[in-house]
């Protein structure tokens, strides 16, 4: 593979729609209204060629992950900065391409001057969309945007869509991957198991489908547009996501399900006390066997952006035992908080 070490950022950040403001991961309460509406009634822009399809072709690079950043660049903590790192950590010859409309183009320069290939790149939802069966979905968009979970959903049918253009993996930004994931093809994890093993909810946090054009993915955007309710948080999400894995049939090629310990090791509501440092003898137990069987984990921020892990905890593990730039801390994270932005100016 090809490195651009040494390039300017900015030049490769080519592409996108450029937009003000915030886009959302929880729920319309929580963002200001204006920004999804200019995001998707915005008329395309952008140049012919994208940020990241400037990447890929420079770079050459197969191994490709996507993640989303929808808050203001202040609160880009060091244990979503350790996504990447642990990303980069397993997968060093990769492509990292960070949709965001908040992070500045040259966020992440620091990895660029060290020779790893990761850009900010601006979201255009319109421009993903354009030739798939979320097209309509769009065209509809001014009756669904008064629904109260619009903003989460714009960023479901995101996802769906740029696997599908691309081909890669996308994470969200509150895991940290512990192994190689370069030979999943077509994978998504069980969040939820029966008694037997078997998969009951699915999640789309963590999806890997490395080749452009995955029929499951086509179907996910055709059920999105086809039954899609704005009153339910989790309905074109990991409700869509279960529901149309229930048409595949098993090991056909086309869609792996991959056990809770792949990337669903914790529930989110077991994880809170595997910030403490109690029941280490518990702890330890899991940490083994996450070593033995899981991809990455998803330490699911909606409940424990607040938590600080504590020396000795799981957590304090995760976070520490697969970065790249470990000499960095901070007091959000468990660690002394050390001088300086790890922003470039």
């Amino acid at each position: 593979m090809l490195s651009v070490r040494g390039a300017t950022l900015g030049l490769l950040v080519l592409g996108g729609l450029m937009l003000a403001g915030d886009w959302a991961l929880e729920s319309m309460e929580m963002r200001p209204r204006g920004v999804v509406e200019g995001m998707v009634r915005s008329v395309h822009v952008s140049s012919p060629q994208s940020g990241a399809e400037a990447l890929f072709k420079a770079t050459g690079c197969t191994s490709r992950f996507f993640l989303a950043w929808t808050t203001s660049s202040d609160s880009f903590r060091l244990r979503y900065r350790r996504t990447i790192e642990s990303t980069l950590r397993f997968h060093p010859e990769a492509c990292v391409v960070v949709f965001s409309p908040t992070l500045p183009v040259n966020y992440f320069q620091t990895f660029w001057d060290l020779g790893y290939n990761v850009i900010v790149e601006r979201p255009d939802i319109r421009a993903l969309l354009e030739g798939t069966p979320a097209e309509g979905w769009l065209r509809e968009v001014e009756r669904h945007r008064e629904g109260k979970y619009f903003y989460s959903h714009v960023t479901d049918i995101f996802r769906f869509a740029t696997l599908y253009r691309y081909g890669g993996i996308y994470l969200d930004t509150d895991v940290i991957v512990m192994r190689d994931m370069g030979h999943l093809e077509n994978c998504v994890g069980a969040e939820l198991a029966g008694e037997h093993g078997e998969a009951k909810i699915l999640n789309g946090a963590i999806m890997a489908f490395p080749k452009r054009g995955s029929r499951f993915l086509w179907d996910c955007m055709a059920e999105f547009n086809a039954t899609y309710r704005g009153d339910l948080w989790g309905w074109n999400g990991p409700e869509l996501v279960t529901r149309v894995a229930a048409r595949y049939p098993r090991d056909d090629g086309q869609l792996r399900i991959l056990p809770t310990l792949a990337f669903y090791p914790i529930h989110w509501t077991q994880i809170k006390k595997y910030f403490a440092a109690e029941a280490l003898e518990e702890q330890h137990a899991v940490w083994m066997d996450m070593q033995r069987h899981t991809y990455l984990i998803h330490y699911w921020n909606k409940v424990t952006q607040d938590l600080v892990p504590e020396s000795g905890s799981l957590m304090y593990k995760v976070l520490n035992n697969f970065c790249l730039m470990c000499n960095e801390t901070s007091a959000d994270d468990g660690l002394p908080h050390s001088e300086g932005s790890f922003a470039a100016a």
